[in-house]
């Protein structure tokens, strides 16, 4: 008990001190990185959902966060529908293609989805650079900076976007926690320790898996809708992109794939570690990012293969101390 008051303990004083960040800096730079920290954990938390939890990966989930930035940008620059509808537009029509790819794949065994995400995020791509004259094609779309609006996600300083992006990674977290404390969180546990046991006790394993394929791809898809507001563009190569899908699986992997804390550690690493390639190297070597994605994926791998976050267990928690039983007397009879 007392171990588990110390952490909650120490998530309280961590929330509090990230609460309280903006309050103490304006460094528009430090908090945009901060930002994307949150981003990025909120995108490995989504993806867990499938990749950890149900032990499928996926590569192309930058179809799903490509399709929720898109539909909302569209929506306010041609229809002026604010983002905070259009987000919840792009979260649907994100559910809808994870039903495409999941619906057929999830009842063949094997690397199929894998090999489907990789395919249908190529195949959105193509589409989107192909029809330039609704998506940008690959010049992209921006939205046009209107001042301080609040109900169109739009804010004159980074401060905003850190706590919209604070709370909403608190959100997924919470999220996060109560799914995989859930019957379908406990069916996708048995389907990644193993599929057959857990098929020979009655489980719809193909129906869990979509569950949650569905259950990411709408996360995802919100989270690519406050990406475009966040950024103010969108581009195919940016967010549609195999690099995209390969950092948001890399966080979740990085960090310790099958849980809630991992993607926030490997957010932290990862996205730190692009800001510094891209500080120091800048546009002068290009593929400098994925090389040391690929070098730190097998450290990690070769080390810790449970991801960073095994490396919390080695904090020694205060246990409550416990009377020593006395031992038992022996009673004879006289």
């Amino acid at each position: 008990m007392l171990a588990r008051y110390g952490k909650l303990g120490v998530v309280a004083v961590l929330l509090a001190a990230a609460a309280s960040v903006p309050l103490f800096t304006d460094q528009q730079y430090l908090l945009n990185v901060l930002t994307m920290i949150f981003l990025f954990s909120a995108l490995g938390i989504a993806w867990n959902f499938i990749g950890g939890y149900a032990a499928q990966l996926s590569l192309g989930h930058a179809v799903f966060l490509a399709i929720g930035a898109y539909t909302t940008i569209i929506l306010f620059t041609r229809y002026h529908v604010t983002p905070l509808v259009g987000m919840f537009v792009g979260a649907v029509l994100a559910v809808a293609a994870s039903v495409i790819i999941g619906y057929p794949c999830f009842r063949l065994r094997g690397p199929y989805f894998t090999l489907s995400t990789i395919a249908f995020g190529e195949i959105l791509r193509i589409l989107l650079l192909h029809y330039g004259n609704f998506t940008g094609g690959a010049n992209g779309l921006n939205i046009p900076y209107r001042g301080e609006q609040p109900w169109n996600l739009q804010f004159d300083s980074k401060a905003s976007y850190y706590w919209i992006m604070l709370a909403v990674l608190v959100l997924f977290y919470v999220l996060g926690k109560v799914i995989t404390t859930s019957r379908i969180g406990m069916y996708l546990q048995a389907i990644r320790d193993d599929q057959d046991a857990a098929e020979s006790l009655g489980v719809k394993t193909g129906n869990v898996k979509l569950t949650a394929l569905m259950i990411s791809a709408g996360l995802t898809g919100l989270l690519g809708a406050i990406y475009a507001c966040i950024i103010g563009f969108v581009d195919p190569g940016s967010v549609a992109s195999t690099t995209m899908s390969t950092q948001i699986a890399l966080v979740a992997i990085v960090g310790g794939v099958g849980t809630l804390g991992g993607p926030i550690v490997g957010a932290a690493v990862v996205t730190g570690l692009t800001e510094v390639t891209n500080a120091w190297l800048g546009a002068t070597r290009t593929g400098t990012s994925l090389t040391l994605y690929g070098a730190l994926l097998m450290i990690i791998v070769l080390t810790r293969p449970a991801g960073l976050i095994s490396l919390v267990d080695l904090i020694k928690w205060p246990k409550k101390s416990e009377k020593p039983t006395e031992p038992a007397t022996e009673v004879t009879s006289r």
